[in-house]
């Protein structure tokens, strides 16, 4: 009988064929990353439009927001200060503005912004004051304004003393043609939204 001796197995270094074939199997094949890259590339085409329409969405509900908060603060501000105030809807630069107007305004001859033959007695009392001062978010407009007065490019709408003023509907529409009707009830202050 043979005796069986152990011997030990030096061990060997691996090859470069084992080696090779381990790089391979930890690895991604450019097939691999190419698919990966074109299934991110759909999901984000398909995900984009609607990802703007919300961005769009939102600037229009901002303009709104903006409109309501320039109308209740002029009312407010004008039973406040005793004071007539103006809401202006510049509708060539897509600016919101409210003015503090003269407690007494002569209207024989004057416009919004002052005396029309340039004479001022620089009194505060006798003066345009410009109280706020809102851009529009970027894309989005007044449309159209109706019940309100119309002067240079733009309209306006003027709080009296005791808070009241003409009744009129402001439209904001974006580029993507939505549109938000926005009422004011100049003898109540409500205000209320088109659906």
């Amino acid at each position: 009988m043979k005796s069986a001796r152990m011997r030990a197995v030096p061990k060997r270094d691996p090859s470069p064929a084992m080696i090779s074939k381990s790089a391979k199997s930890r690895g991604f094949t450019l097939l691999e990353i190419l698919l990966v890259v074109l299934v991110i590339g759909i999901a984000t085409a398909a995900f984009l439009p609607v990802a703007m329409k919300n961005v769009e969405s939102a600037r229009t509900r901002s303009a709104v927001r903006e409109v309501i908060a320039l109308n209740r603060y002029a009312r407010a501000r004008a039973v406040l200060d005793r004071r007539p105030t103006a809401v202006v809807y510049n509708t060539g630069q897509d600016k919101l503005q409210l003015l503090s107007l003269p407690a007494q305004r002569d209207t024989e001859g004057d416009t919004l912004f002052g005396a029309a033959s340039g004479e001022e007695d620089g009194s505060s009392a006798s003066t345009v004051e410009v109280i706020r001062d809102r851009n529009l978010p970027k894309y989005v407009r007044v449309t159209e304004v109706t019940g309100a007065e119309k002067e240079e490019d733009g309209y306006f709408v003027i709080y009296q003393e005791s808070g009241v003023t003409f009744s009129h509907q402001v439209v904001i529409s974006a580029p993507n043609g939505q549109k938000r009707g926005i009422h004011i009830n100049g003898l109540t202050g409500e205000i209320s939204l088109d659906d």
